[in-house]
């Protein structure tokens, strides 16, 4: 079953995605990407625009993120 961080690593990119598309990808019903993708607005990790049935990371997720992914990479070293 994916996992909310399946669903981060969709938008690491830090583009506009479809809810559909989260949905195909990561293999969820409407109902799961709706609360997963609410939950993890609610808490400011992403941007929903549920009129668009648009998400995108947030901008300090993102970042914040991108650092996680440079100090693993660090730590394999």
């Amino acid at each position: 079953m994916p996992t909310v961080e399946d669903i981060l690593k969709l938008l690491e990119n830090g583009k506009w995605h479809d809810l559909k598309e989260i949905g195909e990808k990561a293999q969820l019903n409407d109902a799961e990407v709706k609360s997963v993708t609410k939950f993890l607005a609610q808490y400011n990790f992403i941007k929903l625009e549920e009129g668009r049935q648009k998400v995108k990371l947030d901008p300090s997720t993102r970042y914040f993120l991108k650092k996680i992914q440079q100090l693993e990479v660090e730590e394999k070293r």
